[in-house]
């Protein structure tokens, strides 16, 4: 069956592939023959399609609609209308892991200010084991100073963040608390004890702006040590 369609075409595949199109002709008129009646077989069998996401051929170039078929195949499909962006299987790429400290490096540091309570050495040592791109909370023991954060900015970009948390050698043994805060809510918080081995992180960050990663100390020792601990984390 053969239609004719003529005048201005404005969005012809919005609801077929989730993108909008607009052709705009200045006091002329456009024809376009679209040709419906498409059959489509997936794996031996025969898609059905609903009346008003019908597969056609326009200007001898074959359309389906996205969606039916992805959703035949068990492929997620998103839509990014800020960027126009028609999303298959999710809107990250699998396997593909970056450090914390360069995807998205620390602009603040929290504390008194010391130059030293948040850095990034190019590597550490916890319970024997160097560790490169480590972030490094360090605090001192008097006056309180007990609370290092450091900022992040995600910008939504990233689902997870996964990695190891410990006490640097060498540092004066002390309990801590670390909490990871996105855009204000708490999303996961590890104790974490001075003679214990780095512990594994598991943080779910999607569609997080900003991040905030606090490490509260929970003894209060007056000498004049400090301690460290160390998260090697990464972004994906």
């Amino acid at each position: 069956m053969k239609q004719r369609l003529q005048g201005m075409v404005v969005g012809v595949l919005i609801t077929v592939l989730l993108l909008s199109a607009t052709m705009v002709y200045a006091n002329n008129r456009v024809t376009r023959e679209i040709t419906y009646g498409i059959n489509v077989m997936l794996n031996g069998e025969m898609v059905q399609f609903d009346e008003d996401a019908r597969p056609f051929v326009m200007d001898g170039r074959t359309f389906l609609p996205l969606r039916t078929i992805a959703d035949m195949v068990g492929l997620p499909v998103d839509f990014d209308p800020s960027t126009n962006t028609a999303i298959l299987g999710g809107r990250y790429a699998a396997g593909i892991r970056r450090p914390l400290t360069q995807a998205a490096p620390h602009f603040d540091t929290g504390g008194n200010h010391n130059a030293t309570s948040v850095h990034t050495p190019n590597s550490t040592t916890m319970a024997g084991v160097s560790h490169h791109n480590p972030l490094v909370f360090r605090t001192a023991v008097w006056g309180g100073d007990r609370e290092r954060f450091s900022l992040h900015n995600l910008n939504g970009q990233f689902r997870m963040l996964t990695g190891y948390i410990g006490r640097v050698d060498g540092g004066l043994m002390r309990d801590a608390t670390v909490n990871f805060i996105g855009d204000g809510v708490l999303l996961q918080s590890y104790e974490l004890l001075a003679t214990d081995m780095p512990i594994p992180i598991s943080v779910f960050v999607e569609g997080v702006a900003q991040l905030r990663i606090e490490v509260r100390f929970t003894t209060n020792i007056n000498n004049n040590s400090a301690t460290e601990y160390a998260l090697v984390a990464f972004l994906e």
